[in-house]
């Protein structure tokens, strides 16, 4: 019931000028003849606004202006004097699990992404930092990558994170500031009160006065800066946002073992490098194969269990098992498939 009524007070909002209703004393057309400025960068570097948040990614400080001590410390954003994000990835990638941690941007004129290794004196172990330089408007992903050592083989593991990059004031980063932005601006301040989900990358976009809470005072910013001249094609603020991207858990150092006679099973370590998936168990699917990379496996109809029994038929072969892990958190998300050979030919007792 209270839904509704603030849903009602708000009707006549609705039916005005959305400047007139906020007492900003302008009139603005919800069709957008506010003059518009191309939200690109105006110089070879841009400047960061602050907040910088952070959408889902478990491990990472969810603002670079978290302060409230009653929070357990995550690992803090750092926006420096020169406008470059700094987020130490010591604790996601220890050095006693990983090596080799690189960083790579899939657009560079967007921003660069590499990662910084360092030691000091005082430190026993390296820090590996990544290192973000924002260039203009755009969203990039940004690959972290790095080589899982505990035990076997080192096996590369991959963990994706995007970052959305737009120009303060461009709320609904279509590359432009004007007032369709307005609008969007208007819009989301409504469907606050019907309680619709908004994600950290949006509402990070409607905080047009950047103080870290959404609000009506958003768009009387928004407004005011054109009155100003503070907005636009005139002002170099950039708005940033991380958001986890959800990467299926990895299955390492698997083996096939024959855990009695003719009957073979595997060892696995299964990991989500995300943090956000509760471990469920994998599919899998048996083949036999002539080729020690298992390559040309053959499907095995109906073997679909953690264990096989081997056949007559299997005696010279290979055994290859397709283990297929789920993401929990996203249905959208690959599944990600490792096949794990064995390592002789099935050899069957005279």
């Amino acid at each position: 019931m209270k839904g509704k009524q603030n849903k009602k007070r708000l009707k006549p909002i609705l039916k005005k000028s959305m400047l007139t209703a906020l007492g900003l004393g302008i009139a603005l057309p919800i069709g957008g003849t506010l003059p518009q400025a191309n939200a690109g960068a105006i110089g070879p570097e841009i400047t960061i606004s602050r907040p910088v948040l952070n959408d889902g990614i478990n491990w990472l400080s969810y603002s670079s202006e978290q302060n409230d001590p009653s929070f357990v410390p995550d690992v803090p954003i750092e926006v420096t004097k020169n406008n470059i994000v700094r987020i130490n990835l010591s604790t996601h990638f220890r050095s006693d699990e990983y090596s080799t941690l690189t960083a790579s941007s899939s657009d560079i004129s967007v921003a660069e992404a590499y990662v910084e290794t360092s030691q000091d004196e005082n430190m026993t172990t390296p820090a590996s930092t990544l290192v973000v330089i924002p260039r203009q408007s755009g969203k990039i992903n940004i690959e972290l990558k790095a080589n899982y050592m505990i035990s076997g083989e080192p096996e590369t593991v991959t963990d994706n994170i995007e970052l959305y990059i737009s120009k303060k004031g461009d709320v609904n980063a279509d590359g432009k500031v004007n007032s369709l932005d307005a609008a969007d601006l208007f819009d989301y301040l409504r469907n606050m009160v019907t309680r619709r989900g908004f994600s950290y990358v949006e509402m990070n976009r409607m905080d047009v006065d950047r103080n870290a809470e959404p609000a009506l005072g958003d768009m009387n910013a928004l407004l005011q800066g054109y009155k100003g001249k503070t907005l636009g094609g005139k002002n170099n603020d950039y708005v940033l946002t991380f958001q986890q991207v959800d990467d299926a858990p990895y299955v390492l150092n698997g083996e096939l073992k024959e855990y009695m006679q003719n009957v073979f099973s595997t060892d696995y370590y299964l990991m989500d490098i995300d943090y956000d998936d509760y471990l469920n168990t994998p599919s899998y699917q048996w083949y036999r194969a002539t080729d020690p990379s298992g390559e040309d496996r053959v499907l095995l109809e109906g073997e679909i269990a953690e264990q096989y029994t081997v056949k007559d038929e299997d005696e010279g072969y290979y055994l290859v098992l397709e283990v297929t892990t789920h993401s929990t958190s996203d249905a959208n998300t690959q599944p990600r498939r490792v096949y794990i050979v064995g390592k002789e030919k099935i050899q069957l007792p005279d």
